[in-house]
């Protein structure tokens, strides 16, 4: 059987995340593990936003459009990790964001949090 759990690198929609002020659907990226994916309840993911005022910053990772299905140039929003229960990832996966994009967006993460240092 076809491993059915949300996989490190997917690309979903998920309902707003009121606990960032968000009030629309939004893409996210899976960033968890998948042994982790496969026996939680919840996943690990950072948003994505179309708005590209201020650019890419140490913690704000531009992904092309069409990379993981991304309908717009979008930047991965590292310091809001955010762990989701799977139930809220509505619609996808739209697509794979690729691994080179997958490291920039761990190493984002490890600066956000202060274990990397720039």
């Amino acid at each position: 059987m076809a491993e059915t759990y949300p996989r490190q690198g997917e690309v979903y929609l998920v309902r707003a995340l009121r606990t960032i002020g968000d009030t629309k659907k939004r893409p996210v990226a899976v960033i968890s593990i998948d042994s982790r994916n496969d026996f939680s309840r919840t996943v690990l993911i950072v948003p994505f936003t179309s708005d590209l005022r201020g650019g890419e910053t140490p913690t704000r990772v531009l992904i092309p459009a069409g990379e993981g299905g991304l309908e717009s140039d979008s930047l991965a929003v590292c310091e809001q990790i955010l762990a989701v229960q799977k139930t809220f990832l509505e619609q996808g996966p739209y697509g794979q964001i690729s691994a080179v994009s997958l490291a920039i967006i761990q190493r984002a993460v490890q600066v956000a949090i202060g274990i990397y240092e720039l």
